[in-house]
């Protein structure tokens, strides 16, 4: 069974998702722990679902001054990866955590140079330069299937950047973490099995100037939920709970 857990890594570089790439929309950060290994931090740049206004925005939330008192308690861990004794997230029980009325559907990729995207909201907290030559990097998901052979991925302009991400790993290689996103509320279907409580994803980014926090949720998912996570009775889709 594979565990809610987070890790700590020095940021290496970075790979925006790009249309022409195979496989499900995401956002790739590469670090390494405390073995010096490589280790994967993936965020949904969009979802493989359209939501009731007939697209994919993911829903997301960046807090680029995050001060929640849980970053003590990153700041203290060892770099790797933590299964037990690490900050749990829950999106709706920890009130602290963030204000989800202020999460909104964003796109992975704008068309008018705006920078209001997934892409560069996430390379803006990195430090990701994509100005620079990007090197072509194998990306694989963890399961063994590449997809495509090869990402761009982009250095950073600050090399003392920490990443915290918070999900689940890969398996069965275990070299990289996933669902860095609200883990609670899906509505009954193929992700109903996937509630639970304190086991929300999330990217927490340690820079020199303090933290931001990068949160993600799906439009198909409803809250309220109960103390397991999942819907309640009354529970409404995302958009329609954030708009009251």
């Amino acid at each position: 069974m594979n565990q809610y857990c987070m890790f700590k890594g020095k940021l290496q570089n970075a790979a925006p998702f790009k249309p022409q790439y195979v496989g499900s929309p995401h956002y790739v950060i590469n670090v390494k722990g405390s073995d010096n290994a490589i280790f994967k931090i993936v965020v949904n740049s969009a979802s493989t679902e359209v939501g009731e206004d007939g697209n994919n925005n993911v829903y997301f939330y960046a807090d680029l001054n995050f001060t929640d008192p849980l970053t003590d308690k990153l700041g203290q861990l060892p770099y790797g990866l933590q299964t037990t004794d690490f900050p749990r997230l829950d999106y709706w029980q920890d009130r602290s955590l963030l204000d989800l009325r202020r999460m909104r559907p964003v796109p992975y990729a704008d068309q008018n140079g705006q920078r209001a995207d997934v892409n560069d909201i996430i390379s803006e907290i990195l430090s990701i330069d994509t100005t620079q030559p990007p090197t072509s990097l194998p990306y694989d998901n963890g399961n063994g299937n590449g997809q495509p052979p090869s990402r761009d991925f982009y250095p950073p302009t600050d090399h003392d950047v920490v990443v915290y991400g918070f999900g689940f790993l890969f398996l069965p290689k275990q070299d990289g973490l996933h669902e860095t996103h609200m883990n609670q509320g899906n509505p009954r279907g193929k992700h109903w099995a996937e509630n639970g409580a304190f086991q929300d994803g999330a990217v927490i980014v340690q820079r020199a100037d303090g933290f931001a926090a990068i949160f993600t949720a799906f439009q198909t998912q409803c809250l309220p939920t109960d103390a397991r996570g999942y819907p309640l009775a009354s529970a409404r889709p995302l958009p329609a709970f954030i708009a009251g």
